[in-house]
């Protein structure tokens, strides 16, 4: 079947920029997973020394990359051919003497995402993965260097490819002929926010409000998955689209890689043994399943760990539906708001911005408000979930570093393996600055009213100051809310949840003694001992007591996915005295064991629940 979604795919507007610096890639001409580059000046440089660079780091990451590891062949040429001599310093420069003759660029780089690296491993979605004839899986800072001080000039980027592939991105399309596309750029920054895939078409397309969104994927085993993909996103693509009333973007992206890991599936069930899940364990230590967003697209490397996998935040549609609402909305933060140390990113030696609060937190909280708001989420699923939040985020050293200050360090290894409390902590705080939000205004505005209004003021193409900020936000609420970023996101203080939660006519307990639903295979719960399994998808009863109540034996092995699915179902718990079944393997034979919902008294830590 040709394209027949061609000429609605992109109907973008296009950008007259006259002539300028050009890119050419020919994706037929790839031996050994790798590409060649050329790259054609517009005009002779009027220096005698150029430097050209591909990115340490990219914006999104917050990690090292240094993609000129990945550059194999360099060269500079005069518009005779003759070579220019070129020295490269450090991983990702190459400067390039008598310049001012300086005609065009050719080097080679191979693709990332197969490659084993010890040091500073890419993580996959910002990865490049090169397939002749088949895929290519482009984060643009794998391919694509600049000229250092040249990143805001317009370019051109011509690719060549087999006519059975199509690409897909956010970037402007000039022109499109079936063995060539050609895309334009305002600039460096706009190149490496919008990543490409060539692969043979499978898509979907849908509107969000009036943002028209793709989906184009790639399975490695060429199973058709974007149909299925669309199904899986739409309940929390209307989600979105009910909270907010418009997009800032009229087009978006969701770029998936689909990769093949039935055999690590097969280590996460249980179904081998330790040497070979150890050996499984080391060999995979550095994959990086999740997605990376982009100012109107986003890029995501999924896991196939077989059709059987039950487990199903790690089913390929719980991977996705993970991430996917997350990641869409960075369209309103840090593509619409975002501080001059984002707008102006430094790919060589970048200053990262002490707002990840912002950029991350407040984003992921969002994700689960909107599941929240559009009907994914119960209320007690929401509040489930910002409680675990503040339990993981008690654990940031709060002690030794604010929040602020691991942003801005956050390449620095001290703070970056905290980076991860930018989702736990991050969100957390998100919701409690929500809810003093509203407290301090009576509910008459909230964090969202707040986001939009800066967002609207800024947009993608305006930064902040990246010192000033906080004031800003604070001016368009209360002078008080201050106190809470001196206490919380700047300061080195613990917080006090009770002081913000009335906001939300809701009250946090530490620890709270209350009936609830007893689990026969917690010891607590039960009169048992167990023993858990290395994945904790089973766990063992070692020994069983007089008071045993659920009808369990010793060595009765029990799944813990079904018990966890069968206990609660959309968010609630079973009723007392109602039955549910569990399944167990007694005497190596599986069956399902009946048990009836039993309450007691529980002590839980920090609890979230309605004020009377």
């Amino acid at each position: 079947m040709k394209n027949p979604y061609i000429s609605a795919l992109f109907c973008f507007i296009l950008i007259n920029l006259g002539a300028q610096n050009r890119f050419d890639i020919n994706l037929n001409d790839c031996d050994n997973d790798q590409l060649k580059v050329k790259f054609t000046l517009k005009e002779k440089p009027n220096q005698d020394n150029l430097r050209f660079s591909f990115p340490a780091v990219v914006p999104g990451t917050y990690a090292t990359e240094d993609y000129g590891r990945f550059v194999t062949s360099f060269s500079a040429l005069d518009e005779s051919g003759k070579k220019l001599n070129v020295k490269k310093e450090g991983n990702n420069t190459y400067v390039i003497s008598s310049a001012k003759n300086l005609s065009h660029i050719d080097y080679t780089v191979e693709d990332i995402m197969d490659k084993k690296v010890k040091k500073n491993p890419i993580f996959q979605p910002a990865s490049s993965y090169f397939h002749k004839g088949e895929n290519f899986f482009i984060n643009n800072g794998a391919v694509f260097g600049f000229i250092e001080g040249e990143e805001n000039k317009p370019l051109e980027i011509t690719i060549q490819k087999p006519t059975q592939l199509y690409g897909a991105t956010s970037l402007p399309m000039e022109s499109y002929a079936p063995d060539q596309q050609k895309f334009k750029a305002r600039n460096y920054h706009q190149l490496i926010d919008c990543p490409m895939m060539f692969s043979k078409p499978d898509t979907a397309q849908f509107y969000v409000n009036k943002t028209l969104v793709t989906i184009s994927v790639f399975d490695v085993k060429g199973t058709p998955r974007a149909k299925h993909f669309y199904q899986a996103l739409k309940r929390d693509m209307e989600a979105i689209a009910s909270f907010l009333p418009a997009l800032p973007v009229d087009h978006y992206t969701f770029l998936i890689f689909v990769d093949e890991l039935h055999e690590l599936g097969d280590a996460l069930k249980g179904n081998m043994g330790f040497f070979k899940r150890l050996k499984l364990a080391l060999k995979f230590r550095s994959l990086g399943i999740g997605a990376l967003e982009h100012g109107n697209s986003s890029s995501y490397y999924l896991a196939d760990f077989g059709a059987d996998m039950n487990i199903k935040e790690i089913s390929l549609d719980g991977q996705l539906t993970g991430a996917a609402i997350h990641e869409f909305m960075h369209i309103v933060t840090p593509l619409g708001l975002h501080s001059q140390h984002i707008g102006e990113f430094n790919y060589t030696k970048p200053v990262m911005s002490k707002h990840l609060w912002l950029y991350e937190g407040i984003t992921e909280y969002f994700a689960h408000l909107i599941k929240y708001k559009g009907g994914v989420y119960t209320k007690r699923q929401f509040l489930d979930v910002m409680e675990s939040k503040i339990s993981s985020g008690e654990k940031f050293p709060v002690k030794e570093m604010s929040f602020t200050e691991m942003s801005a360090n956050v390449l620095n290894e001290k703070y970056h393996k905290h980076y991860g409390q930018v989702y736990e902590r991050g969100a957390a705080l998100g919701f409690l600055l929500d809810a003093e939000i509203q407290r301090l205004t009576n509910g008459k505005k909230s964090l969202i009213d707040v986001v939009l209004k800066l967002n609207s003021k800024y947009g993608a193409e305006r930064s902040f100051n990246e010192d000033t900020f906080i004031d800003e936000f604070v001016a368009e609420v209360h002078p008080d809310l201050k106190n809470f970023f001196n206490l919380y996101i700047e300061g080195k203080n613990q917080w006090k949840p009770n002081d913000q939660l009335p906001g939300m006519n809701l009250v946090f307990h530490d620890s709270l003694t209350e009936k609830g639903l007893l689990i026969p295979v917690v010891p607590a719960d039960n009169d048992i001992k167990v023993a858990n399994s290395s994945t904790g998808l089973s766990t063992t009863v070692t020994k069983v007591g007089p008071n045993e109540w659920a009808g369990l034996k010793q060595g009765d092995v029990v799944d813990m996915l079904y018990l966890r699915d069968v206990v609660k179902v959309n968010g609630e718990y079973v009723k007392e005295g109602d039955e549910y079944k569990i399944k167990i393997k007694r005497n190596k034979q599986e069956m399902l064991l009946p048990v009836k919902a039993k309450y007691g008294m529980k002590k839980k830590k920090n609890v979230i629940r309605e004020k009377p």
